[in-house]
Parts: C-alpha cells; structure tokens; sequence
C-alpha cells in the first residue's frame, strides 16, 4: 500500500487525537541494529481492529520524503483497550514481539530525520503520526520529536510520556526512555541512560543521601577510592536534571542540595566516578 503523498499533506493538516497511537520507538542499537521496534498502544475505550491498519515508514532525509516500507497484515488481532501491539525486527532479541517484520536488522531507519505514521487502511486516513530527528515535509504531529535514540547505549527508546500521552504535538509527547516494548513506558535516566564509559568494576564504594530534619535540604556523600571525578546529579520522575555538582576527586566528597523548589518530588540522585555510578531515589514531602 502506497497512500499518494498528497493525501498525506491534507489529511495531516485534520490530524485529531487517535484511538491507537505510536507509543514506543527504538531504532538504534549499539554496532548492528538487531532490536529494533514499534510499540502502538490503543489509548481509546474499545477494541480496534488491528487487520484495518498500516504501519508506514517514512524516510525524510536530504529533503527527499519517500515511503520506504509499510507494514500490515489481515491476521493481526482487535486490541483492547490499554493493551500494546509491538512490531520487531527480530524476537530472539525484542520482548513481547507480536509481529516479526520484513528485516532483522535495520528495520526502522535512523534518521535524520524519519517519520512513522499509522495509517486506517479502509477510510486511508491517517491515525498518528511520529517525526524524529528532525521535520519531515508533510509528516508532522506538531513540532518534530527532539528527543532522539542514539547508539551510544543499548535499551534506550524515543516514548510517550506520560505512558500513553498523545497532545498532537511528537516534542511535547515523546522523551528519551528505557526499551520497554509490550510495557508501560518509563523514563528513568538512572536505569537506562548510562554513559558507554562507565565498567562496572568492584570498588569499595559507599554513597548515601540523606534529608534534614526540618526537610530543606538533602546531603549527599560520596567514598571511595579518590582516584577520579565525581559527580552528583539529581533528576525528577519526569527525567529531567534539575540539579548537579561536580564534586572534583578525593576519598570522600559531600554536596548539599536546597530543597525548597522541590518539594512533594520524587528525585532520582545519581553518583557517578570514573568505575562506577550508585543510584538512590528520595520522596520529597
């Protein structure tokens, strides 16, 4: 199925909130891209009929827009309400893999930029769209996703946050997250966004973050070997930094953090060295 890209402009310009939307995305892996995948999601309150959709791959790079594959299939099921369809390069390599496609590696371009779009195969009309890497000429849900999946590190993914969030607008709806296909989305910068330099290695190392007792401020300490840098980050449940110090080398190292414009959080408190990084997480009343 090949939609004239005509159709696509003016029907973009129409765009409402869809009953199943993109939800998911991972298209770059570390050295060869052998777990890539699409997560939709049926956002809606009743079934949809998995069989009337097509799934189109959009490549946007250099200018030229083109269709580079569309996948669809008459068998696939309704999808209730809530639930995850995932469609993967490879399921040796992809959880919850309900759909194997045409490839078991490279499926899904990288960019940039590229678009996906979910398209109802009986009305030809299209349902959502996702746009990364940059804007791609009449495939556009608001402003183009910024947040991008970069091959740097495995089991990250471009997702909808909130888990199932759709404004209308890829920027606003799509953050950096964890791989978590057939699965709530999560963003957790600590869990999965570690930097390929950090070897996890054993180094007596002790970090503790602890809050006064009038709740204003939390202080963080760091001991270890003193031979490299440490740095203290601190993250909301959102994923965004909101604060960090880089508290230079030495055997023990300390930080203390105002509270007042964080208060009611749930803060993710990150310590990384040059051999290892230590997570703890502290609600905020």
């Amino acid at each position: 199925m090949r939609l004239p890209y005509a159709l696509f402009s003016v029907l973009l310009t129409t765009l409402t909130s869809a009953q199943v939307v993109i939800n998911e995305v991972d298209y770059d892996q570390p050295s060869t891209d052998v777990a890539e995948f699409i997560e939709i999601k049926n956002v809606g309150s009743t079934p949809f009929p998995l069989q009337y959709l097509a799934v189109v791959l959009v490549n946007g790079a250099n200018g030229n827009v083109a269709i580079y594959q569309t996948i669809t299939s008459p068998s696939w099921p309704a999808l209730g309400p809530g639930e995850y369809f995932v469609i993967c390069g490879n399921e040796a390599t992809t959880a919850n893999c309900d759909h194997v496609g045409p490839a078991a590696t490279n499926l899904i371009q990288n960019g940039v930029p590229d678009a996906i779009v979910l398209v109802d195969i009986t009305s030809e009309s299209i349902l959502d769209v996702l746009a990364y890497g940059g804007p791609v000429a009449g495939y556009s849900e608001g402003t183009p996703a910024t947040a991008l999946d970069v091959n740097v590190v495995d089991g990250r993914s471009i997702s909808r946050w909130p888990d199932g969030s759709d404004t209308n607008d890829n920027d606003t709806d799509f953050r950096l997250g964890c791989s978590t296909p057939g699965e709530a989305n999560l963003v957790d910068p600590v869990n999965c966004d570690v930097p390929s330099t950090i070897t996890e290695v054993v180094v007596p190392v002790t970090f503790s973050v602890l809050m006064d007792a009038g709740r204003d401020q939390l202080t963080m300490t760091w001991g270890g070997d003193g031979a490299s840098p440490v740095t203290f980050e601190v993250f909301n449940i959102a994923g965004s930094k909101v604060a960090e110090h880089k508290a230079g080398t030495g055997r023990n190292l300390a930080w203390e953090l105002p509270l007042r414009e964080l208060r009611g959080q749930l803060l993710l408190v990150r310590g990384t060295s040059g051999t290892r990084q230590l997570v703890r997480r502290v609600v905020v009343p």
